[in-house]
């Protein structure tokens, strides 16, 4: 679910900041690809 939140935000950020949002999904898969997952927060 964390991961999915994650991708909507960056989805809805790109409407209003492609650059932002660009950056945000290059970091987001480096953590991926470095095996760090994000975790729900309850």
């Amino acid at each position: 679910m964390a991961l999915t939140r994650k991708l909507l935000v960056i989805t809805a950020m790109a409407k209003h900041d492609l650059a932002g949002a660009a950056r945000r999904l290059e970091r987001f898969t480096e953590d991926l690809d470095a095996g760090r997952v994000p975790e729900e927060d309850n």
